[in-house]
């Protein structure tokens, strides 16, 4: 019975070393080139949750000694035990690149094979935090070295694309000075990172010399990657937003951002693949990519039916490809889903970066797609620019003509305000002149001609008063009403009412001198036609406009839009320059009244 169970145990223990261990032969020729001996994408029956282990044996079948490379391709693997005969190595992401016996991006183990030399190889891939892919291949030396020199031109081909877009973003930056651009330089420079660290290029370029750095940078360039990407979903589509639909998906893309981050922080820690089943781990990771994809779909289609905005499908379009390049990319360094493994392992020509080829095709991609659409926007805003030009050039030869009619306009205002009162004055000087009568006594007549010459020299100052204008830069409005109204305070009784107004409140220049302009008409038109005893003026500001009221007890006026005078339609013309209004209102018995309405924004 002992006898029994002892030989069930043996066989027992051997089939279990035997399913623990994945064995193969390869037999080295003038054929060979290289062979996957084990690929967890392709080998779905491996449960990489667990330590791994494949062992090979080497046959050297030629009369020479061949050297060739066993490379364990995934170079942020913790370690790797290697068992060679009586020797022992240990490789590994956490042995500083310094003091690697043999430097390169992956995990490389050279084997030196005499003529006819057998040698077996036992590898062991240690548990990680979680599942991780990676392969295991042996290849001849040239070959080895052929796939190498690829390796690196194309990552150096790439890295000096991504340099030319980081700079091309740079140089839009500073000419445009949009946060966006920064924002997407960001998450570019993160990516890069994350490329530089998943590659290996990191090792032999960057933190080569420090264990803390290649232990902690992949949790400083995701969690970089994330925010920065939240960031500008949450500044771009605020601008887009005008419904509460959109704003829900935001929210939901942000609890998607915060979850994420906290699942990656714990993952980092070694945290939720102990409290949490690992499939249970996996579907959650899962769920909330497809959600985050959906939302950010859901939210470019509502905000682009909203606004229109051409901006919308650009960002859209590098959306889809971040989306693709993020579910390749954690496939393939997880080995989460079967039916992304033939794009993980998809190859256009032959290599040992762990990162799959298409991950750096499709940034390529997403590359050439934002160039474009920058130059596209980048011709459109320089043909506004020539247009604006245009119209600028344009409206400067309009604002000279209308300065030149401008000019002309009011010589041809002192003409007429020449003609009726100057001329009209010395005029009847003239006739009192004419009608004298050397026999009555000129006593007489000396204080008519001396009153009809005050009469004209008033009126000649009225009218230069209203062409020279005091310096008008630095006046308050309290002090431009008064001074504008002062010749009407000299001769009428003149009530202010400024309560209603900040103190110290002040217009711009032009509004002080097209307003000082107004208020000089209207108190000339008041003391030549109204007749009136008593000037009430009004001055009130709210958050939008200013409003100035005049109203007075005179004799009125008909109104009548066919039969406007000079002097109304020159307050009329002067507040359509301040994109205000005036309105008059009268009748002949019981005075009239003015309202000015400018908007603040415009006179401030």
């Amino acid at each position: 019975m002992r006898t029994t169970c002892g030989i069930w145990l043996f066989f027992l223990l051997m089939l279990v070393s035997f399913r623990s261990w994945s064995a193969s032969e390869v037999r080295i020729d003038h054929d060979f080139s290289a062979v996957t001996l084990l690929n967890t994408l392709s080998d779905t029956g491996i449960n990489n949750r667990e330590d791994v282990y494949c062992e090979v044996k080497l046959v050297n079948t030629l009369r020479e000694t061949k050297t060739v490379y066993l490379s364990i391709i995934n170079p942020t693997l913790d370690k790797i035990t290697i068992r060679d005969g009586q020797d022992t190595k240990v490789l590994g992401d956490l042995i500083p690149f310094t003091q690697r016996t043999f430097k390169h991006i992956n995990h490389v183990y050279p084997v030196e094979l005499a003529p006819g030399e057998q040698r077996t190889l036992q590898v062991k891939v240690s548990k990680q935090r979680r599942a991780i892919h990676f392969r295991i291949e042996v290849a001849e030396e040239n070959t080895f070295i052929k796939s190498t020199n690829h390796d690196n031109f194309f990552i150096g081909i790439f890295y000096g694309i991504c340099f030319m877009f980081i700079l091309l973003l740079f140089c839009f930056y500073i000419f445009s000075k949009s946060r966006f651009f920064t924002l997407y330089l960001l998450i570019n420079l993160f990516a890069v990172l994350i490329f530089f660290h998943y590659s290996g290029t990191g090792y032999q370029f960057g933190w080569f010399f420090s264990k803390n750095i290649q232990q902690y940078i992949s949790f400083f360039a995701i969690t970089g990657y994330i925010i920065m990407h939240m960031t500008f979903i949450l500044q771009f589509f605020s601008y887009q937003i005008k419904s509460n639909f959109n704003e829900i998906i935001l929210r939901i893309l942000l609890t998607f951002f915060v979850v994420m981050a906290l699942l990656f922080v714990g993952e980092f820690i070694g945290q939720p693949t102990g409290l949490l089943p690992p499939n249970l781990y996996d579907y959650l990771i899962k769920g909330l990519f497809l959600l985050y994809a959906v939302a950010v779909i859901a939210i470019c289609i509502f905000s682009y039916i909203e606004s229109r905005r051409r901006e919308i499908v650009w960002v859209f379009c590098g959306f889809l490809l971040h989306i693709a390049n993020w579910l390749i990319f954690i496939n393939s360094q997880y080995g989460m889903a079967n039916w992304l493994n033939q794009l993980s392992m998809f190859q256009l020509f032959t290599s040992n970066i762990f990162i799959p080829q298409i991950n750096y095709y499709i940034t390529i991609a997403e590359f050439f797609l934002i160039t474009v659409f920058i130059s596209i926007n980048y011709h459109n805003l320089i043909r506004q620019n020539n247009l604006s030009s245009k119209r600028l050039d344009l409206l400067q030869k309009i604002n000279i003509n209308t300065f030149v009619m401008g000019q002309e306009e009011e010589r041809e205002k002192i003409t007429e305000l020449i003609d009726s009162t100057v001329a009209s004055d010395i005029q009847q000087l003239k006739q009192s002149l004419l009608r004298f009568n050397q026999q009555y006594e000129g006593k007489k007549m000396v204080p008519i001609v001396l009153n009809e010459i005050d009469k004209t020299l008033e009126d000649i100052d009225n009218i230069t008063s209203n062409y020279v204008a005091p310096d008008m830069q630095q006046i308050k409005l309290e002090e431009l009403i008064t001074t504008a109204m002062d010749r009407l305070f000299t001769h009428i009784q003149v009530q202010y009412d400024f309560t209603r107004i900040p103190p110290n409140y002040q217009l711009n220049a032009n509004a002080n001198i097209n307003l000082y302009r107004i208020l000089q008409e209207i108190s000339n038109n008041i003391m030549k036609h109204s007749g009136a005893e008593n000037v009430e003026v009004t001055a009130i500001k709210d958050a939008k406009t200013l409003q100035i009221k005049i109203v007075d007890d005179g004799v009125g006026f008909v109104q009548n839009k066919a039969n406007k005078g000079i002097g109304l339609l020159n307050i009329e013309s002067r507040m359509n320059s301040l994109h205000g209004n005036a309105y008059f209102l009268s009748n002949e018995k019981n005075g009239s009244s003015i309202h000015l309405i400018m908007p603040v924004k415009d006179i401030s």
